[in-house]
């Protein structure tokens, strides 16, 4: 009789533990998780240090933007919850060490790397950096399985020099720039 009691006990203990796990599961809210990416203009150092990007994804396409130094952009998008989807953000840099083009990958687990919901991206002399937090697995032979975080300033993608074909093409689109803007000139004195 008194196994019987035990078993009794349980079960009840166990319906009401599950009842509570399916209320505060309906509870959750099945919007998608809202982020955000910061990019921080940081070209010190340079005599021009203008920079010029667009970002697009698939949801949306940013103009080009113009950044000088200690300029700030940041822009919101929504990713699915639970890891289960991915927003990928493609980026082209313009200055005057060259160009950058940087992936940006977004996932709703990814607020644990940014620290919080905003990721933020640093435009340096030597290219584009991620700032943030990175996991790493300590080598000591006890904690091999633990993962931890630590905070990084990590290059993501260096500046590429621009091509002598480039600089060609620029030099002869300024060129043309000015001729006609001298014609105009000429036409209205």
């Amino acid at each position: 009789m008194l196994e019987v009691n035990n078993v009794a006990k349980k079960a009840i203990v166990w319906c009401f533990v599950l009842q509570a796990l399916i209320i505060q599961g309906d509870s959750i809210e099945s919007g998608d998780v809202s982020f955000s990416i910061m990019l921080r203009n940081e070209m010190y150092g340079l005599r021009r240090p203008l920079v010029v990007y667009r970002c697009k994804s698939s949801g949306k396409s940013l103009r080009w933007h113009q950044s000088y130094r200690k300029q700030e952009f940041t822009w919101d998008f929504e990713v699915p919850p639970f890891g289960n989807g991915v927003v990928i953000h493609q980026c082209h840099f313009m200055s005057s060490q060259g160009t950058a083009d940087v992936i940006i990958k977004t996932l709703s687990m990814t607020s644990i790397l940014c620290g919080g919901h905003v990721c933020k991206y640093v435009i340096g002399p030597n290219g584009i950096y991620f700032v943030g937090f990175e996991t790493y697995y300590p080598h000591n032979i006890f904690l091999r399985f633990v993962e931890l975080v630590r905070p990084v300033v990590k290059l993501v993608e260096p500046w590429k020099a621009w091509s002598p074909r480039q600089l060609k093409e620029f030099r002869a689109e300024r060129n043309r720039t000015r001729s006609e803007d001298d014609n105009y000139m000429e036409d209205h004195d």
